[in-house]
């Protein structure tokens, strides 16, 4: 590794840095003074072309009006001659094309008035001509009504509407003449302007091809000045003069750089020495860390060997059961057999790495080995009843969720009763999702030990305060014609057990889950348990 201190090059040559601004390099300064007179001829030919199109708008604005007019002027001579037709030969026209063209008329007139504004003469024209319209096309509708009736004196009629279409058309003539004579002093004016322009432009493009020059002359003296006293520092240099090379420039380019690196040179040997010191040190740095990392590594083996040799003793236990089971079937005794079995299942749940989540058919399996191993114990005093649909089973849930539930009721509702008692263990999937019921009709709890209760559960499930947990009076659970039990009767329970389960919701679940509790005193207890459905196995 190179380290190279810069402390005494940065004392001899300040950098600009300090200074807040950036100057740019040759390249910069040659891209900036071609971009100013790029710039300056660009907006030049932005002002000509603006100035153009303005000159160019102005006459086609006259010409549109002058066509505008001369267009009105032609459909009216044809609406007047489409009039006449019909009242001569009324099968010749439709009459609805009759008044479809007063309304076309009229909406052309409409887009007469803006010309007013062009000049007075203009307006009266203008007004004139909307003042015969108003007299001509009632003139012509009656005509037209009057020959349809076939009355005589529809001719009478039209031919006052035909003294008003000739005023009207001398109307639009003399318009049609002014808006000609406009045009006319709009051409001469915009000619004069044009030709201004073109001078204006002439001369501009003179001035700024004089100043264009002017800015290379100056860039180009800029740039090759301090590197024509480079060269003759460096010919010194060549020569043997080790004196030389020290150039000082502040252009903030690479001409500048150029000269810094001369000067850096001489001091960058004895920086190198210094360099492969720190290198070497380093490098005893990194040899100790990796002899420290060799020594944890074999740490963690001898850590997991340990961990390996502690696994051995469960399954050693484990299959001294299994042992005992086949020695009890050897010796036919059944009783023993079971019990060994259902030891041995449990064993191996709790032994089993198999993360956080099992299938809810192998919890329900721990359960039944659990609730077989205390039958033998209380016989015909416990009675269950697992009643979980097959298409749930492969539903996957936390591991050691259901055993610990029923051995809560086994120990502490059915065990202290002396007629016993029977457990039912339920599922179903509903909308809010897995929903599991454990019912015992055991000695039940008072209100006291139930409120201790939920309030551990709702802090194990990280709930703030009990009102977020909503529980209700009576949880809900689906029992069967053979089986039906009033909930209203039942109530729910406890235990440090429950507070575990309800942890480990939390955190797997965190506020998508609901376990609900509710017990009465001699009548039983009921555990509610809502789970979101996720993955199945297999």
């Amino acid at each position: 590794m190179h380290v190279i201190s810069r402390r005494s090059s940065s004392a001899d040559f300040p950098s600009k840095g300090g200074l807040g601004f950036h100057r740019p390099g040759i390249m910069g300064k040659i891209l900036i003074c071609f971009g100013i007179i790029i710039i300056f001829f660009l907006v030049l030919a932005l002002v000509m072309q603006n100035e153009s199109m303005n000159l160019s708008r102005e006459y086609s604005k006259n010409l549109s009006n002058y066509l505008l007019v001369h267009r009105f002027r032609l459909n009216l001579n044809s609406f007047h001659a489409q009039a006449d037709r019909y009242l001569r030969e009324p099968a010749s026209v439709e009459i609805n094309s009759i008044y479809d063209g007063i309304l076309l008329l009229n909406s052309q007139y409409v887009e007469l008035l803006p010309i007013a504004d062009i000049s007075i003469y203009v307006e009266f024209e203008v007004r004139a001509t909307g003042y015969g319209l108003d007299a001509y096309f009632p003139l012509v509708s009656r005509a037209v009504g009057l020959r349809a009736g076939n009355s005589p004196d529809y001719y009478q009629v039209f031919v006052n509407a035909s003294r008003i279409h000739g005023y009207i058309d001398i109307y639009l003539n003399r318009m049609l003449s002014e808006l000609m004579k406009n045009g006319e002093e709009t051409y001469v004016s915009l000619s004069h302007k044009a030709e201004i322009l073109n001078r204006t432009i002439f001369f501009s493009m003179i001035f700024a091809s004089a100043i264009a020059i002017g800015v290379i002359l100056f860039v180009t003296q800029a740039i090759t000045a301090p590197l024509r006293r480079l060269a003759k520092e460096a010919e010194k240099l060549a020569k043997g003069d080790l004196d030389a090379g020290i150039v000082e420039v502040h252009t903030g380019d690479e001409v500048e750089t150029l000269t810094r690196s001369f000067a850096t040179m001489a001091m960058s040997i004895r920086e190198y020495v210094e360099g492969l010191k720190e290198k070497s040190e380093l490098e005893r740095l990194l040899h100790e860390e990796e002899l420290a990392l060799v020594s944890m590594g074999k740490a963690l083996r001898e850590a997991q060997f340990l961990n390996l040799q502690e696994q051995m003793k469960p399954h050693f236990l484990f299959n001294a059961l299994n042992t005992i089971a086949r020695s009890a079937l050897l010796e036919n005794a059944p009783r023993t057999e079971s019990l060994a079995i259902c030891l041995a299942t449990l064993l191996r749940a709790t032994i089993k790495d198999s993360g956080a989540l099992s299938t809810l058919d192998e919890e329900l399996v721990i359960a039944q080995a659990y609730l077989e191993f205390q039958q033998v114990r209380f016989g015909d005093r416990l009675q269950w009843n697992i009643d979980v649909p097959r298409s749930l089973r492969k539903t996957r849930v936390p591991r050691l969720m259901i055993q610990p539930i029923v051995e809560n009721s086994v120990r502490h509702a059915l065990e202290p009763k002396v007629s016993g008692g029977f457990i039912s263990i339920k599922a179903q999937k509903r909308k809010e999702g897995l929903v599991l019921w454990f019912l015992d009709n055991g000695i039940g709890m008072s209100k006291e030990r139930l409120a201790d209760v939920r309030a551990k559960i709702a802090a194990s499930l990280q709930v703030q305060s009990f009102d977020q947990i909503n529980l209700p009076q009576v949880a809900e659970i689906p029992f069967s014609e053979e089986n039906d039990v009033n909930e209203e009767e039942l109530l729910e329970g406890r235990s440090i057990g429950l507070a575990n389960i309800a942890t480990r919701f939390g955190i797997l679940y965190g506020d998508s889950c609901r376990f609900e509790i509710n017990s009465r005193k001699e009548k039983g207890t009921l555990v509610r348990i809502t789970l979101p459905l996720g993955e199945k196995v297999g």
